[in-house]
């Protein structure tokens, strides 16, 4: 091997450990962190640290039966009190050759719109959650009993780095007896949503990531259900023209 192919090899080494090194994902202080593809961070107003985990889901994508391997990083807060709120922030990063479909609007639905956080815009709506198959409910007290049942949420979501990276926040807290349907309230409930919407657009902090900040792994929790961690809380994927053709 002459002088030119070990200089080549030295260089394509150092930007392979350059650009791992730039990728960093995880938690600083109580921020999720990513400091490339996209460089930033989110962490929840007033809100402790709940739970704190990286894994792989399976959203729906393409033909797949079992679902698209999904690399998620995840930052829960609240308080774990099954009457309390609860804020998500996640970062979902399809493989080479997919990438996230357009923000689709959850099934019943309500103020589909864009919102900005911070300075970052996320496509977002209200809906409701039935606690049964959620991937979140064991991270309050009380599940054993059932509760809460249901969840009102506000979902922000953006596709970044081309779309193969997806942004997820969520504020949500637990719906209110009564309400069956977000469409109709109960007397007396007319401006719950709305103040509750209002809730969700300020309860999280966006900022860049700052590029002396060197994260913490998220690591494994055993309250996060991976099992119903797919595309009604991600969204689906779809695989590019370019990379099915032979």
């Amino acid at each position: 091997m002459n002088w030119l192919h070990i200089s080549c090899f030295v260089l394509f080494a150092a930007v392979l450990v350059g650009c791992a090194a730039a990728q960093r994902r995880g938690i600083s202080g109580s921020a999720y962190v990513s400091t490339a593809r996209p460089a930033v961070s989110f962490q929840a107003k007033n809100m402790p640290v709940l739970a704190r985990a990286e894994g792989t889901a399976r959203p729906m994508a393409g033909n797949m039966v079992s679902g698209l391997p999904t690399r998620v990083w995840l930052v829960a807060y609240g308080d774990g009190n099954a009457r309390s709120p609860v804020a998500l922030a996640a970062h979902a990063e399809v493989p080479y050759g997919w990438y996230w479909d357009g923000i689709m609007r959850r099934p019943f639905s309500v103020n589909e719109g864009v919102e900005i956080v911070n300075n970052m815009e996320f496509q977002a709506c209200t809906y409701i959650v039935d606690g049964a198959r959620d991937p979140f409910t064991q991270l309050v007290a009380g599940v054993e009993q059932g509760a809460p049942a249901r969840w009102i949420i506000r979902g922000f979501a953006a596709r970044t780095n081309f779309y193969t990276d997806k942004i997820i926040l969520e504020y949500r807290e637990p719906l209110p007896e009564g309400i069956v349907s977000l469409s109709t309230m109960p007397m007396g409930l007319g401006d719950f949503v709305r103040g509750f919407e209002q809730r969700a657009r300020e309860s999280f902090i966006e900022g860049p990531a700052p590029s002396e900040v060197t994260p913490e792994r998220l690591g494994y929790s055993r309250d996060i259900q991976w099992r119903y961690m797919n595309e009604k809380f991600l969204g689906t994927a779809s695989k590019y023209e370019n990379f099915t053709r032979r």
